[in-house]
């Protein structure tokens, strides 16, 4: 019983050390963003941002971002060349303005971590930072839905098709 625990533990060991991302330095980071701007066309603002990132030194990082008070983990492309972080906020929440997105390493978060639970959040380094702007959710385009121009269009279609139909019977 001892053997299969220390199998076990050994076992766990080298899960742990495959699975942990390295520590990246120099992280320069290439992105593509984007935010909702038609308050029409969806019940959220949502903002995504995806971005290639050259670390000098290592080849696979896990990351987390850090946007208002609220840490995730960054996913990753099958091929590991792109990131991609998302998040949603109701329209009203989600105000017009610069967002700061602070992304954070393994051992970033382990710090950023504690420097939430001691109060220092402030103190924490960030790995790098991203800007997202975003310009706010308003009512662009037309001010009929789309769906109620179709209808309109399709009854005066057949409006117009009994009226010759009806003009053609009585001659």
């Amino acid at each position: 019983m001892a053997g299969l625990c220390i199998v076990l533990a050994i076992f766990a060991l080298f899960t742990l050390q495959n699975t942990s991302g390295d520590t990246c330095i120099g992280a320069k980071p290439t992105t593509e963003i984007y935010t909702t701007r038609n308050i029409l066309l969806s019940s959220e603002s949502v903002f995504i941002v995806e971005f290639a990132l050259k670390c000098d030194n290592a080849k696979s990082v896990n990351l987390y971002a850090e946007v208002n008070g609220k840490v995730m983990p960054v996913t990753r492309s099958t091929d590991d060349a792109k990131f991609q972080v998302s998040w949603a906020e109701p329209h009203k929440e989600a105000r017009a303005g610069l967002y700061k997105l602070s992304f954070y390493d393994d051992e970033g978060y382990a710090a950023y971590r504690k420097a939430q639970r001691s109060g220092t959040v402030s103190e924490a380094k960030a790995l790098f930072t991203i800007d997202v702007n975003h310009p706010g959710a308003g009512r662009e385009g037309l001010y009929v839905q789309t769906e109620f121009i179709a209808v309109v269009a399709a009854l005066l279609i057949w409006w117009s098709a009994n009226n010759v139909k009806s003009k053609l019977q009585e001659s």
